[in-house]
């Protein structure tokens, strides 16, 4: 007790500004292990010493877990990348037939291949047996959000091989220290990678790995050996194995203490040794130890006064000598790891306290900022010398006083040199900016930060510089050159490439923000509901006539309208022009849901300052416990059954099964229809509005098949488009529609040409013929032509129409109003009579926007010299309307329905020609 109240009445001693530094050192000493454990500085400086004691500790590998890596020489041998999945699946029998272990294959399997790939994988798989681990990986949804989900393998390869965790997080400063033991996956715990090939049992939590074993005493193997039968059961029996990649162009490399940088896989390794050697390193709150050294610190220098400051600084530095020789036998032997930063810290203030003690504050303070200058020019070169980190400071004329071996590398300069003559022109015109406009007098501090590009190795790498300016003190007068600055100089490929990385996998499309179709699945996987599935009618000849702009555009206004219509509904757009949407299966029936969406695209789509009109086809499919991806599938099947016919939306049903067997069979049977003379003509009479007389007729197709009756022509026409057959049934067609209208008295027959015909075959030289066969004028043929026979090749089947009309027919185009073609076509295309379609004559009456539509193309008909012809007139009030717009002809049930020929002729009385001869 009476040495304590010495060094008590020690502490009150002195003058008062003495007293009141003392205080403040011993409130530091007791302060500090409180307070500096969470600062970065002090983190840092922990992190480098347990780093360098594994590196004068290091240890060997047990030799239980083998690494096979995908090195340059596997690229070379492989020869492409990504590789096909076969490969793995080849790997995989010589793994097994070599008798190892676990196997865990270091790739990304969360997206799928081509089925064929896939398959040999999956069989490779179960062949195994279970003993193949693949990784999944907990990552961010997208680079702004908190919310994490997890990446897994397909169903196909997971079904038969064990998941684990191979995420590899990185501290604060960029590097790997730690390993977790495992998380949750759907509800389960599951193992990292490490605990899975260490066999451990814990799967919470994470530990520091072991970096004393030395990546170099694992057994390594290329994979391309193992292909090829070099490596096998003699290196690899009873070894677990980690397949991964080491070629430094896979980029799949983590910077960690010791080594510098390590492949990803070796990581895991290294975290399966810590595990198989015991090495449970641990790290303990060393606070309280911490304040007792602080403590007794202070005793010391009390009581000990008369030692002198030669003695005190030898004692102290015993003492942190001791503190250091102590940590590294516990984290060598038994596997705890402390930090000694803060007991040198705390030896510091006392050896300052000590100095207070025996000089005068006055020659006290001028020693401490002697030597806290000596010191912290000394810790800054070392910490310049020794950080990862490029780091440059420089004086206010631009002159390099200290710089790291790092900077030297990256921007090939030197103590001395002018930071002007960096070669990275990004960096030296960022100095000459802030250095323009800065001011230390009224500024302060300010920085700066600029990003460049720099090969190295045969790549890109980036970095980070950030440039800061701070103001000195001045001798004398102040000094607007009183200022000092400093780069730091961060190499930021890893984060570069894992940003890429997680856009990439982000869950929205990038043109129109709709969900993509991976994240739709994961959205909608075992959610009950209705999916449909949109395709856009025409879309690739929308972006090959006008552009892949104007499609990306008309995407964009699709997805706009989709959005703004069912904003609580799932959308994704999952593939090229098709769309995905669930709806809530209590929402309504699936007509409903089909109707909701065909009339939310009835008014033309806006976009890029025009209004045009969109064509969709739906596939429909109910979405159930059965798993998303069969449920879309199913979706997208019925979608394909809507392409092919003439309705506008399928629900998808047990029984499409057998519709697709009857499409088959049809265009099987097309081949014979025509060899056997099934196929037949109807005309529908075309009537002169002005005097109700007979002017022609339009030539229908229709087939009676000997076993199913007679077919739609909207069901058979699309069939022998796609096979080709339609060129052959419309040379029939022709002639059929030419030797008919031969036998009437008066009237042009029209006869539809499909885009397919007109294209592929020599129409002008088919006409010819019919005409010659039939004795028909030629005055009296019209060919009826869509937009789609001259939209993929305009001058080309401008020509050709050019040819027929020389020939001496009429050329109509019809359907016209429906399709996507530029006005601007018809100013420049060869034709006689315009047909309006007749879904703008039915509706003409009851919507007056559509009779405005109607009227202006009856205006832009007659400005450009051609007759117009209605089409579907089916109402008085119709055929009246038309009459005021001076429509010339018109068609429809209100004059007749179609009919066979010789019943047109007795109603028309349309009197044969005589024939001479």
């Amino acid at each position: 007790m009476k040495d304590v109240n010495h060094s008590l009445s020690r502490l009150s001693r002195g003058n008062p500004g003495t007293i009141l530094l003392r205080a403040l050192l011993v409130l530091a000493v007791l302060a500090f292990p409180v307070i500096s454990p969470q600062l970065d500085p002090v983190i840092q400086l922990n992190d480098e010493l347990v780093a360098k004691r594994f590196e004068w500790a290091p240890r060997n590998a047990s030799g239980h877990v083998a690494f096979i890596a995908i090195d340059k020489h596997t690229l070379d041998e492989v020869g492409v990348w990504p590789w096909p999945r076969s490969v793995y699946g080849k790997v995989l029998d010589k793994l097994y037939g070599a008798d190892v272990g676990d196997i865990f294959i270091d790739i990304d399997f969360s997206t799928p291949s081509s089925a064929s790939e896939d398959a040999l994988l999956a069989s490779a798989l179960a062949k195994v047996g279970g003993g193949v681990l693949l990784p999944i990986f907990r990552q961010q949804k997208t680079a702004s959000s908190l919310q994490t989900e997890i990446s897994r393998p397909i169903p196909q390869l997971l079904a038969n091989a064990w998941p684990v965790f191979a995420n590899v997080a990185m501290d604060a400063d960029g590097l790997v220290r730690r390993f977790d033991f495992g998380s949750d996956f759907d509800g389960r715990p599951t193992p990292s990678a490490a605990s899975a090939l260490s066999g451990g049992s814990r799967i919470s939590g994470s530990q520091l790995i072991d970096f004393s074993i030395l990546p170099n005493s694992i057994p390594t193997y290329s994979l391309a050996d193992i292909l090829e039968g070099k490596v096998g059961s003699k290196q690899l029996a009873g070894r677990s194995v980690v397949v991964g990649a080491s070629a430094a162009e896979l980029k799949d490399t983590f910077s960690v203490p010791v080594y510098g940088g390590l492949a990803g896989p070796l990581i895991h390794v290294l975290a399966a040794e810590t595990q198989l050697q015991n090495r449970n390193l641990r790290q303990i709150d060393q606070t309280p130890l911490n304040l007792l050294f602080g403590g007794a610190l202070i005793f010391g220098v009390f009581y000990f006064r008369s030692l002198s400051m030669g003695k005190t600084t030898l004692v102290a530095a015993a003492l942190g000598c001791g503190c250091e020789a102590v940590a590294f036998f516990l984290q060598r032997d038994l596997a705890i790891v402390g930090g000694t930063i803060i007991p040198w810290a705390l030896l510091g203030l006392a050896w300052v306290l000590a100095l207070n003690e025996r000089i005068d504050l006055g020659e006290m303070i001028a020693a401490i900022a002697k030597v806290d200058a000596r010191n912290s020019r000394r810790l800054m070169r070392t910490i310049i010398a020794d950080s990862s980190d490029g780091i440059i400071a420089f004086d206010a004329d631009l002159r390099i006083s200290e710089i790291s071996d790092s900077a030297k590398s990256i921007l090939e300069i030197s103590t001395g040199d002018s930071l002007l003559t960096i070669r990275e022109g990004l960096v030296t015109q960022a100095i000459t900016e802030i250095v323009g406009h800065y001011d230390p007098q009224r500024i302060g501090i300010k920085s700066k930060i600029v990003e460049f590009l720099k090969p190295l190795d045969e790549r890109l790498a980036a970095y980070e510089a950030l440039i800061t300016l701070s103001p000195l003190e001045a001798i004398g007068r102040p000094s607007a050159k009183a200022f000092g600055g400093c780069i730091i100089i961060r190499d930021i490929t890893a984060r570069k490439l894992y940003e890429d990385k997680l856009k990439w996998m982000s869950e929205q499309d990038e043109l129109t923000g709709l969900l993509n179709r991976r994240e739709f699945l994961v959205r909608i996987e075992g959610r009950s509901g209705i999916i449909a599935l949109l395709d856009i009618e025409r879309f690739t000849s929308i972006c090959t006539t006008l552009g892949r702009e104007i499609g990306d555009a008309l995407l964009k206004a699709v997805a706009s309208r989709l959005a703004s219509a069912l904003p609580d509904a799932p959308l994704a757009r999952i593939d090229g022009d098709m769309f995905a949407i669930l709806f809530a299966e209590e929402e309504g029936e699936t007509k409903n849901h089909a109707e909701r969406l065909l009339h939310l695209f009835e008014e033309p789509v806006a976009f890029n300052g025009t209004l045009t009109a969109v064509g969709i086809r739906l596939g429909i499919a109910r979405c159930g416990p059965a798993s998303a991806e069969n449920s879309l599938r199913a979706a997208e099947s019925a979608l394909d059954i809507a392409k092919k016919s003439s309705e506008q939306w399928k629900a998808f049903d047990p029984e499409m099964a057998l519709q697709q067997a009857r499409t088959r069979r049809l265009e099987v049977d097309i081949r014979a229809a025509l060899r056997n003379h099934q196929f037949f003509l109807m005309f529908q009479p075309q009537i002169d509005l002005a005097t109700q007389c007979f002017v022609g007729a339009e030539a229908l197709l229709r087939w009676e098949h000997p076993e199913l009756g007679l077919i739609s022509p909207a069901e058979f026409v699309p069939i022998a488009e796609s096979s080709g057959q339609i060129c052959e049934i419309g040379r029939w067609v022709l002639m059929q529609s030419c030797a008919e209208a031969a036998r009437w008295s008066h009237g042009v027959i029209s006869v539809n040409v499909s885009a397919i015909q007109f294209e592929r075959t020599d129409l002008e030289a088919d006409v010819l013929h019919a005409l010659h066969q039939s004795g028909l004028a030629a005055s009296r043929l019209c060919l009826e032509l869509t937009e789609s026979a001259f939209i993929n090749d305009g001058g080309g089947s401008i020509a050709k129409m050019v040819d027929l009309r020389a020939s001496g027919i009429t050329l109509a185009l019809d359907d016209f109003g429906t399709g996507y073609s530029s006005m601007s076509y018809l100013a420049d295309l060869p034709l006689d009579k315009l047909k309006i379609d007749q879904s703008f004559v039915r509706r003409m009456i009851d919507d007056p926007s559509v009779h405005e539509i109607v009227k202006a193309i009856v205006s832009i008909g007659h400005g450009l010299g051609m007759e117009i012809v209605a089409e579907g007139i089916e109402g008085q009030a119709e055929k009246e309307a038309l009459c005021r717009l001076r429509c010339e002809t018109g068609q429809g049930y209100l004059f007749s329905m179609p009919q066979r020929s010789d019943d047109m002729l007795r109603q028309y009385k349309l009197v044969a020609p005589a024939v001479i001869g």
